[in-house]
């Protein structure tokens, strides 16, 4: 009876997985993005962030505007490839045993956008973030796909389906992911790096947020 028990475990779990019914969401005038229903948002001064729940993994998303006398320059392509390199460092430095793997330029539409992964032992088992981040229309937006090791055949598909999701307006062009001079005044040079402060705690915020998910998770299933 056991093993008949699990292996109608086995079966359902894919099911279960394409049951789950994504809906699109408009973040702003320039990007969309297929979410799970069910997901929560917070929105203040112009920042918020999202939490959605799929059946094998958390879909994390921060989006913050460019800010004055903080962001960097971004007035070329070679700009806007320092800029994403130094998230990823930024990304790395968060914690001691962080692993980076996958980094890989990509183009949605005429827009540059960077991906890697986030590999970190959590203590209970291996935890992998995917990012995307792209920086277009005066923001910056941070696309995350969380996931334990032990579900990764079945949330794969799951991210996939998150990323290849993520549209933006087809009137935006390269110029569109420039900073203007206007923005950054006079701008001393050791304001710049708290941009990447800011970024360190987005992710102390992502990690908090999948931990207590879940935890909750597990009581359920208990």
């Amino acid at each position: 009876m056991k093993k008949l028990i699990i292996l109608f475990a086995i079966y359902m779990i894919p099911v279960l997985s394409h049951a789950q019914t994504w809906d699109t969401f408009k973040i702003d005038s320039a990007v969309s993005v297929k979410l799970p229903k069910g997901f929560t948002k917070t929105d203040t001064d112009k920042k918020y962030s999202l939490v959605a729940r799929t059946s094998f993994g958390t879909i994390l998303f921060f989006k913050t505007p460019d800010i004055p006398l903080v962001t960097p320059d971004i007035e070329k392509d070679r700009h806007l490839k320092s800029f994403y390199d130094g998230y990823i460092k930024s990304v790395k430095s968060s914690s001691s045993d962080a692993l980076i793997t996958g980094e890989e330029d990509k183009l949605i539409g005429e827009l540059k956008v960077k991906d890697f992964t986030l590999q970190i032992d959590t203590g209970g088992g291996i935890l992998f973030r995917d990012f995307r981040i792209l920086h277009a229309n005066s923001a910056t937006y941070i696309f995350e796909f969380l996931y334990q090791n032990i579900h990764k055949e079945y949330a794969i598909p799951e991210r996939d389906k998150f990323f290849n999701s993520i549209e933006v307006n087809e009137n935006l062009s390269r110029s569109d992911q420039y900073t203007s001079q206007a923005l950054n005044p006079e701008k001393p040079d050791n304001t710049k790096y708290l941009i990447w402060g800011i970024i360190v705690v987005l992710l102390a915020v992502g990690l908090t947020i999948f931990l207590i998910l879940r935890k909750k998770g597990q009581r359920r299933n208990s």
